[in-house]
């Protein structure tokens, strides 16, 4: 992972898929557990800015959906036997964040149905909310 100096990761955090293509070029994309949760988080980089010199929102957007999909595989009972897909993504944003930004992502599974997936989710930085987010995904059984 090349980071400038100075801008490491916070302590626990780790990458927990290999080989996601799309998620390797925007991120990395790390995340975090503890006993009950997990958070997703990322270093804003000069790659991630737009013309303002802030991170673009199709970054935190991205972040967004990499973020509460890892989170729902957190809270499934076995990640190996299904997979997902998102239906909707829905952003509200708050605030900018700068390059150089540890930016966190908090989510909560609001529904499990059968098929689908309802979750709640929040992007901070250092403890502000940056974005409001939720997400409809659809369960896939693998064979």
């Amino acid at each position: 992972m090349n980071q400038p100096a100075g801008s490491a990761a916070p302590e626990g955090f780790r990458v927990i898929y290999e080989n996601e293509r799309f998620e390797d070029m925007i991120g990395p994309i790390l995340f975090r557990d503890d006993e009950s949760s997990r958070v997703g988080g990322f270093r804003a980089e000069a790659k991630h800015a737009n013309g303002w010199g802030t991170v673009h929102g199709g970054m935190l957007t991205a972040f967004a959906d990499a973020a509460l999909t890892g989170i729902d595989n957190f809270h499934r009972d076995d990640p190996r036997t299904e997979g997902i897909v998102t239906v909707s993504l829905n952003c509200e944003f708050i605030a900018p964040v700068q390059v150089g930004d540890w930016v966190e992502c908090h989510g909560e599974v609001v529904r499990r149905g059968a098929s689908l997936v309802f979750m709640q989710g929040r992007l901070t930085v250092a403890g502000k909310a940056v974005m409001n987010c939720s997400t409809v995904l659809k369960r896939i059984p693998r064979r």
